[in-house]
């Protein structure tokens, strides 16, 4: 089942980022792990005037094809491990 997130996009021009969060919608099925992630926090703390400091974001590794991708999702793995499996058929012996 597909399910939408938030990614969070860098996109470098040069002399300035532009930073934004664009909606992605993946295959709960492809994922593979999920982690709390920090290190955006200093990131943007230094790069982005907006509020995307203040938010939490996790890792999401998932298969693409023969591919293993990565990119950053807002949320935190907990939140967003409720929201992927909250959304599915859910078997009566779970």
């Amino acid at each position: 089942m597909l399910v939408e997130l938030k990614k969070l996009s860098i996109i470098n021009k040069g002399y300035n980022r532009v930073i934004s969060l664009d909606k992605f919608y993946v295959n709960s099925n492809s994922i593979l792990s999920l982690s709390d992630y920090d290190g955006a926090k200093e990131f943007l703390l230094k790069e982005s005037p907006d509020n995307y400091s203040t938010k939490s974001y996790s890792i999401l590794k998932f298969t693409e094809g023969t591919n293993i991708e990565e990119i950053i999702v807002l949320g935190t793995a907990e939140e967003l491990f409720k929201t992927i499996n909250g959304t599915g058929k859910v078997l009566l012996n779970d």
